[in-house]
């Protein structure tokens, strides 16, 4: 959402805080939808410590995810290298760029040993980690002065939110929030008009693609969804992804199979530019990714295709999104395929029949909300 930021304070003002108010680092080194599950977190701390500097540290290409956050005031981005002497050149520089802040907490969430280290080397007096079923010696006596104890089945945002939790914040709403400028929504609009796409017409985006294929469904599937979005409801299917080729030829291999000619945008949009499309969007179609808890921040109802993921840890937040998986005994499993072959029959054997089934009285809501009825055309 593009918002009124509030005041963020300067690096400069960062060495000099306000006496009594803390400096939090928080360490979350994984994937898009990981660091924007934190958000709820950051908004628990804010809200706790309105005078804190809070900082994150996240993987480089998921700053997107808090950027112009009015509860971040700086991010560090964390880049690795394949070698390993400029891969520790890199590692120091970041160190003494953590430490010149002078951190008195960290939450480390982690749950790795990277996450460990840097929560350990970043000079804070308190470190806060997830506390482990068999905990070793490292990170109970060093790397670590509080361990938090978690129940085992708590979505990923819930688990953040223990953190707060043991610093004696009041709980947040658990939803994701996301931001973007002006800039960022112009571009969007500029894409969509090139591509004669009005908001007067109801679109659905679509994210299909991963590179882990245990979590992705038949190519055959989803052209038959997009043959069915526009043949029943009228509704044009706009596609979405990464710039990773083998997500890209995925994107491309459906459009080519579809007769609805889909929009395929993969590729070609910003994070904060996919945000804006997903603000626009009418229902958000797609599996356990970044984009599909990017559509729940930005309140856009989601239908998640699941396969072996765990719904209760990793599904959509908030109200009013619904999730397609098959009801087997195995199902979900966590695994990265059946016996770790990278397939999921649970997804190859997914048919449109049992997606349309779920998603039909979820559309019929949708588009009576708007006005529209079921078999209306719009060209």
């Amino acid at each position: 959402m593009s918002q009124p930021k509030h005041e963020k304070y300067t690096d400069s003002r960062a060495q000099i805080m306000i006496d009594g108010s803390p400096r939090i680092l928080v360490i979350k080194l994984r994937y898009l939808g990981d660091v924007l599950l934190t958000t709820p977190l950051f908004n628990a701390l804010r809200t706790h410590f309105p005078d804190a500097f809070i900082a994150a540290a996240v993987n480089r290409g998921t700053e997107d995810m808090l950027t112009d956050n009015p509860a971040v005031n700086k991010i560090f981005a964390v880049e690795r290298d394949s070698n390993f002497l400029s891969d520790l050149q890199k590692q120091l520089r970041l160190i003494r760029e953590i430490r010149s802040f002078k951190f008195n907490m960290v939450l480390e969430l982690t749950n790795n040993d990277r996450g460990a280290v840097l929560a350990y080397t970043s000079g804070a007096q308190r470190r806060l980690g997830y506390k482990k079923k068999k905990e070793n010696f490292l990170r109970q006596s060093i790397f670590f002065t509080d361990l938090i104890e978690i129940e085992n089945n708590l979505h990923i945002a819930k688990k953040n939110l223990e953190m707060a939790k043991a610093l004696g914040c009041s709980l947040p709403n658990v939803k994701p929030v996301l931001f973007w400028s002006p800039q960022d929504q112009a571009a969007c609009e500029q894409i969509l008009k090139s591509n004669d796409i009005s908001d007067d017409v109801s679109c659905v985006v679509l994210h299909p693609s991963s590179n882990a294929r245990h979590k992705v469904w038949t190519v055959e599937g989803y052209a038959a969804l997009c043959d069915y979005l526009r043949d029943k409801w009228a509704i044009r299917t706009i596609m979405i992804c990464g710039k990773d080729a083998e997500e890209l030829g995925l994107n491309r291999e459906i459009c080519a199979l579809a007769q609805s000619h889909p929009l395929n945008l993969g590729g070609q949009l910003s994070l904060k530019e996919t945000a804006v499309l997903l603000s626009k969007a009418a229902l958000f179609i797609g599996i356990d990714s970044g984009p599909m808890h990017m559509a729940t921040a930005v309140n856009t109802p989601v239908a998640a295709i699941f396969g072996p993921s765990r719904a209760w840890r990793w599904g959509p937040l908030g109200d009013g999104h619904i999730i397609i998986q098959k009801d087997w005994p195995c199902v979900p499993c966590g695994k990265k395929g059946c016996e770790g072959s990278g397939q999921s029959r649970c997804l190859d054997e997914l048919s449109l029949e049992e997606v349309t089934a779920v998603l039909e009285p979820k559309l019929k809501s949708i588009l009576s909300a708007k006005g529209r009825m079921s078999g209306e055309k719009r060209v």
